[in-house]
């Protein structure tokens, strides 16, 4: 780190001797070691290190703070002024934060939060939800630019990546989250493994000897039906393999796993019943605004392995269509982006355009 400092014999500070301290007189008349100002235009790595470290360790003390206490992690947080970059900014580099920011008595934002609250606690830590009461916390209120009340904002690496204001149906509001969910998945870190939600009785982790589905994944369940689902699968029954997994999901609606499982079936359900008597790439290319040729073809296209193109042909119809139709193709590439690994540039990409698209 000498170096650094041993700026200063070369533009001539005093008498500096190599190791870059020059010694001067104190007022008292005592001589001192000190260590001459960097001249300007010099970079201080020593500073710049200090702060760093500091910043590191002001960090490490925000994640103890988010640690989940032995008592499990909380799905619901009050925001105040001491606790809004530990619980928003720095939780959500982990996981998205929706914050509610609205008036403790009125009417609209009772509502708002209570149907949020219930998401929250459905979510099992997908997402947090953090509540700002505007009355009794303005700054708190005002760092958020809130223009009205009650105002949502979803939260990820630090930054708002959507909003909206006013009160919403519940089927809006589970839409709204789907679209945050996918614009940041495989963008977070995630929650350290094993944490739990305060208050999850039943979220004990399952053992190691996991059943799988068909491709060998995981599912944790030990659900009996999935014996049934596999053997109709084996079969080639994509349909009724689809209706027992969507029996059990009723059961185990946060399971991701499954999910994953019902989303590789579905592909192949569909991709069964593809009327193949003329080309359906060919057909969607002729006619490329037609949501139902884009979506045969894109299936078609991750059939013979072609997935970038898949995805292609979907992100660039979503801005084109609107209502039914483009929440149509973004179920689709929803649907698609669980076929592939999270941290694929491909699936990175289209979950970054797809989310512009819709927010």
């Amino acid at each position: 780190m000498t170096r650094a400092h041993g700026h200063s014999h070369s533009h001539g500070h005093g008498h500096s001797h190599s190791n870059g301290h020059s010694h001067g007189h104190s007022h008292d008349g005592h001589r001192e070691c000190a260590t001459p100002p960097p001249p300007p235009g010099t970079v201080d790595l020593a500073e710049l290190q200090r702060k760093a470290e500091l910043e590191a360790r002001r960090k490490e003390e925000l994640e103890k703070q988010l640690g989940d206490q032995g008592e499990g992690l909380p799905p619901i947080v009050e925001v105040i002024p001491q606790n809004l970059e530990a619980e928003v900014v720095v939780r959500s580099e982990k996981i998205p934060v929706i914050v509610l920011i609205g008036g403790a008595g009125a009417p609209e934002s009772v509502r708002l939060r209570s149907e949020l609250e219930d998401m929250a606690r459905d979510a099992k830590l997908n997402w947090i939800l953090a509540w700002v009461d505007a009355d009794t916390q303005p700054a708190v209120a005002q760092a958020f630019g809130v223009q009205a009340l009650p105002t949502v904002t979803a939260v990820a690496m630090g930054s708002p990546i959507g909003m909206f204001v006013g009160e919403k149906t519940r089927d809006w509001l589970d839409q709204w989250i789907a679209q945050v969910m996918e614009a940041t998945t495989g963008r977070l870190k995630g929650l350290p493994a094993g944490t739990r939600m305060a208050g999850d009785i039943e979220a004990e982790g399952s053992g190691s000897g996991e059943p799988t589905d068909a491709w060998g994944n995981p599912v944790p369940t030990d659900d009996p039906r999935l014996d049934i689902a596999e053997e109709k699968l084996n079969e080639g029954d994509f349909e009724g393999a689809l209706d027992v997994y969507d029996e059990i999901l009723k059961s185990e609606p946060a399971n991701h796993l499954l999910k994953m499982a019902r989303t590789n079936v579905a592909f192949l359900a569909r991709a069964q019943k593809i009327d193949r008597s003329s080309d359906p790439i060919a057909r969607s290319n002729a006619d490329p605004k037609n949501v139902s040729l884009a979506l045969d073809a894109a299936d078609v296209e991750m059939l013979v392995g072609d997935p970038r193109q898949a995805l292609e042909r979907l992100l660039t119809l979503l801005p084109l269509v609107f209502g039914d139709e483009k929440k149509a193709v973004q179920e689709r590439l929803v649907d698609m982006l669980q076929l592939f690994d999270p941290a694929d540039p491909v699936a990175l990409d289209a979950r970054r355009r797809m989310a512009s698209a819709l927010f």
